[in-house]
């Protein structure tokens, strides 16, 4: 049924119908709707001959108005979006009336290195309690306070002092795991749902590096533990989208998942407060050097070195909540498309394996040091990962400084938005030959592409975890292909190398083993939703938020 057949027979708009017609409504409706049909013809001229974005190519809706990216940001779909409009209309393109895309990564380079380019409104989604973080400061001078807070624990010499709590948590409790459900095998293997194992271990370590402590929830690993992290992620990365509805549509939107919401925000409210008595305890005992390492007394103890400040509560509580969105199925989902991308390219498997299996024995436990001195094409593999199918990306909103830029040939004023098309990026043809094709000797061939994968962003405002994402992927990666052989279960028949997509290449991304990253794709209706932001559309409510 098409989305209008849909929308006509709604009950939802029926009984609206029904109220307009007997409260006498018709006139005024239609005044409304004249009145916003004026404005939309006045954008649309202002847009095409006096705009200073006039030249530069783009849908002739993106000139009147953003609801098309906010509609299809909510509906799961932006990636697919900036693909579709650069293939039509070029490395730069217009989103919105005072918004463009950029495509070329030699381009984004550029613009992101720039230390006076800002966060567009946009990344206040990523505000969980109202409180300005790492990554949704739009200023780039409170930004660089809050880097310089913390952004020292996140270098690999504050994480080495973490890696027990790193291995522990991460390859050796998968090991446990799957070598006991090889050991109860009477065949001697056993069929394992890596995507649940690597989430429960990736939020395992944030989670307890987070709070101090493991979250009572992961003490079993099963199903039930995975859907309760997915949940809360799930809540976390929804109400994101939402907030570009009205605050009464979100309320009732969210309600199915707010106590999984809860349930997190409590956690890191007791951690704050047990770490803050432990520390005064430790103090009043002369006992300071026993205080934790992990990233929770770090953001207790960062200090910017040129003005002296430090966190609030309330500021470490935001940090806190932005660690367990951003630390855990990030980069628990990379390891499981690496893994999948392998079984789909035997080739590149085989000479994964053989790399790490020619190195080191069945009973060592390979660390961080030893994986990136020795095995480089264990290390690719990750890479080509997050190029093909970066589980971050889409559309990321910038804005353009003060003087203006050009970039290719065009003029953007000054506060123009600048979205960043970073699915178009780890794709560009100019820089990555067979685009759609999972190549890791492409980054041993030549190291400088490494520095045009975008998945962590680029510039000053970089992804602070992005060493510890590294740290994780990279050990349990390269033990598991140290101790295990993957093969797709036989009865699996949609999947495999020989199951190729439009491009002639394995189709990994239509393969729906591995759940989706983010929301709206992985099984939620999108017809209430569209419903109630074409609503918002036709009224015009939140225009130009981003």
């Amino acid at each position: 049924m098409g989305l209008y057949t849909f929308l006509s027979r709604h009950p939802l708009l029926e009984i609206l119908k029904h109220v307009i017609v007997t409260a006498g409504l018709r006139e005024y409706l239609f005044a409304v709707s004249c009145a916003f049909a004026l404005v939309y013809i006045y954008r649309l001229f202002y847009s095409l001959f006096f705009s200073q974005l006039r030249h530069i190519p783009g849908p002739l809706i993106a000139r009147m108005t953003t609801k098309r990216v906010e509609l299809l940001t909510i509906a799961g779909k932006m990636a697919h979006l900036g693909r579709w409009d650069h293939d039509k209309y070029g490395d730069i393109y217009l989103c919105g009336p005072n918004a463009v895309a950029l495509c070329d990564p030699a381009d984004i380079r550029a613009f992101m290195g720039n230390p006076a380019v800002g966060k567009a409104d946009y990344y206040r989604i990523l505000e969980f309690t109202e409180i300005e973080t790492t990554v949704t400061y739009r200023d780039n001078e409170p930004a660089g306070i809050r880097h310089r807070q913390i952004g020292p624990y996140f270098k690999p010499t504050y994480l080495a002092r973490m890696e027990r709590t790193i291995m522990s948590l991460g390859i050796e409790t998968i090991k446990a795991k799957w070598d006991g459900l090889i050991d109860a095998s009477p065949d001697g293997a056993a069929e394992v749902n890596y995507c649940n194992d690597f989430l429960i271990s990736a939020f395992g370590i944030i989670s307890t590096l987070v709070y101090g402590k493991k979250v009572k929830e992961l003490s079993n690993s099963d199903a039930r533990t995975a859907e309760w992290i997915d949940m809360t992620m799930m809540y976390l990365s929804v109400r994101a989208m939402f907030l570009l509805l009205p605050p009464f549509i979100m309320k009732v939107l969210l309600s199915p998942w707010e106590h999984y919401y809860h349930t997190l925000s409590n956690y890191i409210n007791d951690a704050i407060k047990t770490r803050t008595e432990l520390i005064a305890q430790l103090k009043q005992e002369g006992r300071e050097n026993e205080k934790p390492v992990d990233m929770l007394q770090a953001l207790f103890e960062g200090e910017d070195p040129e003005t002296k400040e430090r966190m609030t509560s309330k500021q470490i509580h935001g940090e806190c909540m932005l660690m367990m969105h951003a630390g855990s199925d990030t980069t628990s989902h990379t390891i499981a498309w690496t893994v999948h991308l392998l079984t789909l390219y035997p080739e590149h498997y085989k000479r994964a394996v053989t790399e790490v299996r020619s190195i080191f024995m069945p009973d060592h436990i390979i660390t961080y040091k030893e994986c990136r001195a020795q095995l480089p094409f264990i290390e690719a593999c990750i890479y080509e990962s997050l190029r093909l199918i970066p589980v971050t990306g889409g559309l990321l909103p910038r804005i353009v400084p003060k003087g203006g830029l050009m970039i290719k040939d065009y003029y953007l004023p000054e506060g123009t938005i600048a979205f960043v098309n970073t699915a178009v990026a780890n794709h560009h043809k100019t820089y990555w030959k067979n685009p759609h094709e999972y190549d890791p000797n492409r980054f041993l061939d030549n190291k400088e592409l490494q520095h045009y994968i975008l998945t962590f962003s680029h510039g000053r405002r970089t992804c602070p975890g992005k060493s510890l994402a590294w740290w994780e992927m990279l050990t349990i990666l390269s033990n598991i292909l140290k101790d295990y052989d993957f093969k797709i279960p036989s009865d699996l028949s949609h999947l495999g190398p020989n199951v190729l997509n439009k491009v002639g290449a394995p189709d990994a991304a239509n393969q729906h083993h591995i759940r989706p990253f983010l929301g709206l794709d992985s099984g939620m209706s999108i017809k209430p939703l569209c419903i109630l932001v074409l609503l918002q559309y036709l009224l015009g409510i939140g225009e130009g938020r981003l």
